[in-house]
């Protein structure tokens, strides 16, 4: 019987960060970009086009067109196909991160987090960090909306987000310390935003902030709520966006809490406390328009990570599809893994709590590890069986197979590693195929060799390790690349943003740098020469260096133009 993906119930015409807004990576409908054409020599870059500012948001791509945001707070709507910029336009100012003493992402703070786009109404949204007219001015985080094909601003945005939290009015947003990482969420006419610090310079929450596409700010909900003063809890994901799994309903992920900021007694699931630090978290859309914590999970050692900054929101949340994963006991299920490198398997409809489990300890589906950490999220292939990929900070990245453990509950199994080791800031992994079916797919990532990000590549391999290993399909060099953003998918293609200020463009057929005809030789008796004429077509600015041949029968004589 054949399955067919299955897509985020609240979001299915919205294109976002990892896919969709489970974050699961997994890009179904790339039925031409097989493992076959990507190893056949007629895949590799088609295009690299200047821009300006870094690219830590993913590019999306809507129908022939690549939407890029950058740092410098530049967004572009590029041609998919050939790289042209069919238009581009500035948001404001950026701001500079040395105004809280943070080197983190240097030198300048724009649009990091992965934009939403409503792909029936053509309208992108994005959250920009600017000042109100330049350094030293009042800084401030503005929700956008544009026409994806002219960048030119809806009706009634850009909107500033500004207020106190509806869970605590006594505590108010500060933009300047606050940083807004993860991708957006666009479900049921509101986006949402999340946010966290820049390097814990307080005071910062974790915050998720929701803007109607009408533009007007619906909910403003913080994971800080217990304490209006302090600090922590923040949700960054290392990029990865806000999950939903259902209708009304967000999952995500927090950090360090600072000691008091996470739950450290026994509760229940059902009852979440007002601070939610080290935990991954539910909410739930409220009558009036805001949300209100329904669930949630915080691991039994939840003050040992927080004094040791292993912040379990290092990672984001991955909801898998429940009709390749799960069991009628568990049928929905969402992975998490953080810096300590377990990896949680959680019902997504009982999260497990504080301390709900045997003797004190977590309340869960499963908990394997602990493996490297991770900063990022899992990669996530249904076909041939079901398989994980994580991507272990500074290690292999491992891959996983879904299988029911002796009581009959999900679990996965080590199956293989990349042969290669993963540098800090390489990206979360992506996979594309062509639904679910056996030999159509491919597991992508941009691998850096640490974390500078000079000496990147785009990689590609086969999604079932052989003999233990993953077998490397595809690698080209991409130059510096930014941390952990994963590459952009659309129409057979893959899309890369770089720190150098590129997009790169990969797909086939490749346009190569110099076409030349093939040439018909007469025959010719032996120590006799000819000379034919052989047209060169450029399609950019070359120079060639050399002619030679492929046989040792004939000789190459002297050009009659001269060569460098």
């Amino acid at each position: 019987m054949a399955v067919q993906p299955s897509a985020s119930p609240a979001t299915a015409a919205v294109i976002s960060n990892s896919g969709d807004a489970r974050r699961n990576g997994w890009y179904p409908d790339q039925t031409s970009l097989t493992p076959a054409l990507v190893s056949s020599g007629t895949f590799g870059q088609l295009f690299s086009t200047p821009i300006v500012g870094q690219v830590y948001a993913q590019p999306l791509v809507v129908n022939d067109l690549v939407f890029v945001a950058t740092e410098a707070n530049w967004i572009y709507g590029i041609d998919a196909v050939n790289g042209a910029v069919r238009w581009s336009r500035n948001v404001g100012t950026p701001w500079n991160p040395q105004d809280v003493a943070c080197g983190d992402l240097m030198p300048e703070v724009g649009i990091t987090g992965t934009p939403a786009i409503d792909d029936q109404t053509g309208t992108a949204y994005f959250v920009a960090k600017t000042y109100t007219v330049g350094p030293g001015t009042a800084v401030r985080w503005r929700m956008h909306a544009v026409d994806v094909t002219t960048g030119i601003e809806r009706a009634g945005f850009p909107v500033t987000i500004q207020g106190v939290a509806d869970n605590n009015p006594a505590q108010p947003f500060t933009p300047v310390t606050q940083h807004q990482r993860p991708g957006l969420l666009l479900m049921d006419g509101v986006v949402y935003a999340a946010f966290g610090g820049h390097c814990d310079a307080p005071p910062f929450r974790g915050w998720v902030v929701g803007v109607s596409t009408a533009g007007q700010i619906r909910a403003m909900f913080s994971t800080r709520a217990g304490d209006a003063a302090a600090s922590g809890n923040g949700i960054w994901h290392s990029g990865s966006g806000l999950v939903s799994d259902r209708a009304g309903s967000i999952v995500f992920a927090t950090g360090n809490a600072f000691g008091n900021g996470s739950p450290s007694t026994p509760i229940p699931g059902s009852t979440p406390p007002p601070d939610l630090g080290q935990t991954v978290a539910r909410v739930t859309v409220q009558p009036d328009g805001t949300l209100r914590a329904t669930d949630f999970f915080t691991p039994f050692d939840a003050l040992t990570l927080d004094a040791a900054d292993v912040d379990l929101g290092a990672g984001g949340p991955v909801s898998l599809p429940p009709a390749y994963f799960g069991t009628p006991a568990h049928p929905n299920l969402i992975l998490e893994i953080g810096k300590q490198g377990y990896l949680y398997v959680i019902d997504a409809d009982n999260m497990g709590g504080s301390q709900q489990g045997p003797g004190g300890g977590d309340l869960l589906v499963n908990r394997l590890g602990p493996f490297g950490g991770v900063w990022g999220r899992p990669g996530v292939w249904p076909g041939d069986g079901g398989y994980v990929y994580i991507p272990y900070n500074q290690g292999s990245m491992g891959v996983y197979q879904y299988v029911l453990d002796g009581t009959g509950n999900p679990t996965f199994v080590q199956r293989g590693l990349s042969s290669d080791m993963l540098g800090y800031g390489s990206s979360a992994p992506v996979a594309t195929s062509s639904g679910a079916a056996s030999g159509s797919a491919l597991v992508w990532l941009i691998w850096t060799p640490n974390g500078g990000g000079a000496g990147a590549q785009l990689r590609a391999y086969d999604p079932v390790p052989v003999n233990g290993t993953l077998v490397q399909r595809f690698a080209a060099p991409i130059g510096q690349a930014t941390k952990f953003t994963p590459p952009g998918v659309g129409n057979n293609r893959v899309y890369v943003g770089t720190a150098d200020g590129r997009l790169l463009g990969f797909g086939a057929p490749v346009n190569p740098p110099v076409t030349i005809p093939a040439i018909a030789f007469p025959t010719i008796a032996v120590g006799q020469s000819n000379t034919q004429t052989a047209t060169i077509t450029a399609s950019a600015s070359v120079t060639i260096q050399s002619i030679g041949r492929t046989g040792s029968a004939f000789a190459v004589g002297a050009p009659s133009r001269s060569l460098p």
